[in-house]
Protein backbone atom coordinates (compact mmCIF):
# COMPACT_ATOMS: atom_id res chain seq x y z
CA UNK A 1 0.00 0.00 0.00
CA UNK A 2 1.17 3.52 -0.78
CA UNK A 3 0.17 6.35 1.54
CA UNK A 4 0.66 10.06 0.98
CA UNK A 5 1.02 12.21 4.07
CA UNK A 6 1.10 15.99 4.24
CA UNK A 7 3.48 18.09 6.36
CA UNK A 8 0.99 18.75 9.16
CA UNK A 9 1.76 18.05 12.81
CA UNK A 10 -1.30 15.77 12.78
CA UNK A 11 0.24 13.54 10.09
CA UNK A 12 3.57 13.62 11.92
CA UNK A 13 1.88 12.15 15.00
CA UNK A 14 0.19 9.55 12.79
CA UNK A 15 3.53 8.63 11.19
CA UNK A 16 5.03 8.08 14.63
CA UNK A 17 2.34 5.43 15.23
CA UNK A 18 2.82 3.56 11.95
CA UNK A 19 4.27 0.10 12.45
CA UNK A 20 7.38 -1.11 10.65
CA UNK A 21 5.53 -3.07 7.96
CA UNK A 22 5.89 -3.03 4.19
CA UNK A 23 4.40 0.36 3.32
CA UNK A 24 5.38 3.03 0.86
CA UNK A 25 5.03 6.56 2.18
CA UNK A 26 5.12 9.70 0.02
CA UNK A 27 5.49 12.97 1.89
CA UNK A 28 6.75 16.54 1.75
CA UNK A 29 7.50 16.56 5.50
CA UNK A 30 11.04 16.54 6.89
CA UNK A 31 9.90 15.35 10.38
CA UNK A 32 7.93 12.48 8.83
CA UNK A 33 10.98 11.53 6.74
CA UNK A 34 13.17 11.53 9.84
CA UNK A 35 10.68 9.40 11.75
CA UNK A 36 10.07 6.84 9.00
CA UNK A 37 13.76 6.58 8.13
CA UNK A 38 14.01 4.45 11.29
CA UNK A 39 11.61 1.86 9.86
CA UNK A 40 13.57 -0.36 7.44
CA UNK A 41 10.47 -2.12 6.06
CA UNK A 42 8.88 1.19 4.99
CA UNK A 43 9.80 2.65 1.64
CA UNK A 44 10.03 6.42 1.85
CA UNK A 45 9.54 8.75 -1.11
CA UNK A 46 9.87 12.49 -0.62
CA UNK A 47 8.52 15.25 -2.78
CA UNK A 48 12.03 16.67 -2.95
CA UNK A 49 12.84 20.24 -3.78
CA UNK A 50 14.03 22.84 -1.32
CA UNK A 51 13.31 22.83 2.39
CA UNK A 52 11.22 25.61 3.87
CA UNK A 53 12.67 25.89 7.37
CA UNK A 54 9.61 27.50 8.96
CA UNK A 55 7.24 24.65 8.09
CA UNK A 56 9.93 21.94 7.78
CA UNK A 57 8.39 20.87 4.49
CA UNK A 58 9.78 20.49 0.99
CA UNK A 59 8.74 22.68 -1.95
CA UNK A 60 9.07 21.20 -5.42
CA UNK A 61 7.89 22.95 -8.58
CA UNK A 62 8.12 19.58 -10.39
CA UNK A 63 5.55 18.00 -8.05
CA UNK A 64 2.96 17.54 -10.81
CA UNK A 65 5.42 15.52 -12.90
CA UNK A 66 6.48 13.47 -9.88
CA UNK A 67 2.88 12.64 -8.97
CA UNK A 68 2.25 11.30 -12.48
CA UNK A 69 4.72 8.48 -11.81
CA UNK A 70 3.21 7.44 -8.46
CA UNK A 71 0.23 5.25 -7.67
CA UNK A 72 -1.09 6.41 -4.31
CA UNK A 73 -3.74 4.34 -2.54
CA UNK A 74 -4.64 6.77 0.24
CA UNK A 75 -3.91 10.44 0.93
CA UNK A 76 -4.06 11.38 4.62
CA UNK A 77 -3.96 15.07 5.46
CA UNK A 78 -5.02 17.83 7.78
CA UNK A 79 -5.90 21.47 7.22
CA UNK A 80 -6.04 24.76 9.08
CA UNK A 81 -9.80 24.96 8.90
CA UNK A 82 -13.08 24.11 7.18
CA UNK A 83 -15.58 26.92 6.77
CA UNK A 84 -19.38 26.73 6.91
CA UNK A 85 -19.54 26.10 3.12
CA UNK A 86 -17.26 23.06 3.40
CA UNK A 87 -14.18 24.79 1.99
CA UNK A 88 -10.87 23.49 3.39
CA UNK A 89 -8.20 26.12 4.09
CA UNK A 90 -4.47 26.27 4.80
CA UNK A 91 -2.18 29.18 5.65
CA UNK A 92 0.53 28.54 3.04
CA UNK A 93 0.25 28.40 -0.73
CA UNK A 94 2.76 25.58 -1.20
CA UNK A 95 1.19 23.24 1.35
CA UNK A 96 -2.30 24.00 0.05
CA UNK A 97 -1.15 23.29 -3.52
CA UNK A 98 0.42 19.99 -2.43
CA UNK A 99 -2.82 18.95 -0.75
CA UNK A 100 -5.04 20.10 -3.62
CA UNK A 101 -2.95 18.18 -6.18
CA UNK A 102 -3.02 14.99 -4.16
CA UNK A 103 -6.71 15.34 -3.39
CA UNK A 104 -7.44 15.49 -7.14
CA UNK A 105 -5.10 12.60 -7.97
CA UNK A 106 -6.11 9.93 -5.46
CA UNK A 107 -9.32 7.95 -5.28
CA UNK A 108 -9.20 7.59 -1.48
CA UNK A 109 -8.51 10.39 1.00
CA UNK A 110 -8.81 10.88 4.73
CA UNK A 111 -8.99 14.26 6.47
CA UNK A 112 -7.75 14.30 10.07
CA UNK A 113 -9.13 17.26 12.01
CA UNK A 114 -10.69 18.04 15.36
CA UNK A 115 -13.67 20.22 16.20
CA UNK A 116 -11.50 23.33 16.66
CA UNK A 117 -10.90 23.36 12.89
CA UNK A 118 -14.56 23.74 11.95
CA UNK A 119 -15.91 27.17 11.00
CA UNK A 120 -12.37 28.46 10.44
CA UNK A 121 -10.74 29.89 7.38
CA UNK A 122 -7.17 30.71 6.46
CA UNK A 123 -5.25 32.19 3.54
CA UNK A 124 -5.40 29.57 0.76
CA UNK A 125 -8.21 27.26 -0.35
CA UNK A 126 -7.35 23.57 -0.66
CA UNK A 127 -10.67 22.28 -1.97
CA UNK A 128 -14.07 21.18 -0.76
CA UNK A 129 -14.90 18.79 2.03
CA UNK A 130 -17.05 16.80 -0.40
CA UNK A 131 -13.85 15.85 -2.30
CA UNK A 132 -12.66 13.85 0.72
CA UNK A 133 -13.71 10.22 0.53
Amino acid sequence: MTLALDASSTCFHLARQLPDIPLTIFTNSLPICQTLARRPRCTLITSGGWLEHKTRSYRNPALISLLKSLEIDLFIFSCEGVDARGVMWDPGEHDATYKALLLRKVSQSLLLIDKRKFNRTSEVMIGYLQQVT
